[in-house]
């Protein structure tokens, strides 16, 4: 092995915290379940169940940034990477369902895919902000020294 001569950041030393990580995990598929299936009960589109996830990703790595006590976004990339496979899978199994029909975009046509790459931006957007907000909370409550 080789001796680096540059020291290594604190932050680099520490692992994952891969618990909280599984925690904002689960706290953003139930609020995507709740929150986006509440939304497309209301109105049958997608997109409101995208929303939901959104909103509920937002929510789920503000908990990591917050319980990690760093501002990384990094851990809301990878909780929008979990994330996703789940949330692809739940909206494939209700269209395999015939419970929706997907039209990505009012007005463009069947089967374009915009939607599926709009909504991961959105995802990793929401996620690694949220992840940077909840460090920062954690910092402006217990500030380090």
């Amino acid at each position: 092995m080789t001796q680096h001569s540059y020291p290594v950041p604190e932050s680099a030393r520490r692992n994952v915290p891969w618990r909280h990580v599984w925690i904002a995990l689960a706290i953003s598929v139930a609020g995507t379940t709740i929150l986006g299936g509440g939304l497309f009960i209301i109105q049958q589109n997608v997109w409101w169940i995208a929303l939901g996830g959104i909103v509920s990703l937002f929510g789920g790595s503000i908990y990591l940034g917050w319980r990690s006590g760093e501002s990384e976004p990094l851990y809301g990339a990878l909780l929008a990477i979990l994330y996703f496979g789940p949330a692809v899978g739940i909206l494939f199994g209700g269209m395999l369902a015939n419970v929706e029909e997907f039209d990505p975009l009012p007005g463009l046509g069947r089967g374009d895919s915009t939607f599926f790459f709009v909504w991961p931006l959105l995802q990793l957007v929401a996620s690694a902000a949220g992840a940077v907000i909840g460090g920062r909370l954690d910092r402006s409550h217990n500030p380090k020294e």
